[in-house]
């Protein structure tokens, strides 16, 4: 099983949103993250602008559930930092998106 993303909630944040997430890891434990997209992320990784912020944010936490152990994804975490940590980042997370 892969591990499976929901978003739960959205608000607006400083520079961008704020969102809730769900992530049931292959051993099926619940985990709950906080993803901070600035309006520059999302814009780079939504080409068009005309996808959901959702699902960007939910495409960043797949691509880093592709990087790293469910429960090493941090539970409060800013989506820029995977762009600077994971150079693939800029062309995997738009794949994710669409």
């Amino acid at each position: 099983m892969v591990a499976q993303v929901e978003i739960v909630s959205e608000r607006e944040g400083r520079a961008g949103w704020v969102f809730t997430a769900q992530v049931l890891d292959e051993g099926g434990t619940l985990r709950r993250h906080d993803v901070n997209l600035a309006w520059a992320d999302y814009n780079l990784w939504s080409g068009s602008g005309a996808d959901e912020p959702a699902r960007v944010a939910a495409a960043v936490l797949r691509f880093l559930l592709t990087k790293q152990e469910a429960d090493e994804v941090p539970a409060q975490l800013d989506a820029a930092t995977t762009r600077r940590r994971y150079p693939d980042a800029d062309t995997e997370i738009p794949r994710l998106v669409g």
